[in-house]
C-alpha cells in the first residue's frame, strides 16, 4: 500500500485523466488511485494522506458517483488526516458553479475533521461562485479549467504536487 491515497469521480474522463497525471506527478510508488464509483470506505480509511478530485456537474453538483457515494463518505472519521482537493469546471459557461463541488467535498472534509492543504491561487480565474474558496484569493484545492485553459493544466499540476510535496511532507514518506 503506498502512503497517498487518491480517489477521483469522473464522467467524461477529464478528472480521470488529471487524477493520472497527479499520481504520474507526485509517484506512482507513492500514490495509489481509485475511481470513487468502484471505491469502499475501507478504501480511504486505511490512508492518513488523502487526496479527492472531482468535476462540478449541472448548476453545482457533484460529480454522481461522489453524490452516491455520500452515505458511506459521511461515515468516514477524517480526524487528522491530512487532505487535497481538486476540482474540474468550466469558469466561463459555468462561473456561478465554478468549482462547487469541490466546495461540497471541502465542507464535508472539514465537517468530518480533516486538515486541509494544497489551498490555490484564485489568480489567473475569472469565476462568480464562492464555494470552493477558503478565503477571498485560494481555492479549497487545485483549480482546473480542461474547457478554457486546458493549455494550462500540466504547469498547474507539476506545481501543485510541488506545493503537496512540502505541505504533506511527501518526502518523509519516500524516506528521503
Amino acid at each position: 500500500m503506498a502512503a497517498v491515497g487518491l480517489f477521483f469521480g469522473s464522467d467524461t474522463g477529464n478528472t480521470e485523466t488529471v487524477a493520472g497525471k497527479i499520481r504520474d506527478t507526485l509517484g506512482a510508488d507513492l500514490v495509489d488511485i481509485y475511481d470513487i464509483a468502484k471505491a469502499t470506505r475501507a478504501d480511504i480509511e486505511k490512508y492518513d494522506f488523502l487526496i479527492f478530485g472531482t468535476p462540478t456537474w449541472y448548476t453545482g453538483e457533484l460529480q454522481s458517483d461522489w453524490d452516491a457515494f455520500m452515505p458511506e463518505f459521511s461515515k468516514i472519521d477524517l480526524t487528522d488526516k491530512v487532505v487535497a482537493l481538486f476540482g474540474l469546471g468550466d469558469q466561463e459557461d459555468y462561473s456561478d458553479y465554478f468549482l462547487d463541488a469541490m466546495g461540497i467535498l471541502k465542507e464535508k472534509v472539514l465537517a468530518q475533521g480533516g486538515v486541509l492543504v494544497g489551498s490555490w491561487p484564485t489568480e489567473g480565474y475569472t469565476f462568480g461562485s464562492q464555494k470552493a474558496l477558503i478565503d477571498a484569493d485560494h481555492f479549497a484545492g487545485l483549480a482546473i479549467d480542461e474547457d478554457r485553459q486546458f493549455e494550462q493544466t500540466d504547469d498547474r499540476i507539476a506545481r501543485w504536487c510541488s506545493q503537496l510535496n512540502e505541505e504533506m511532507s511527501l518526502d518523509l514518506l519516500r524516506g528521503q
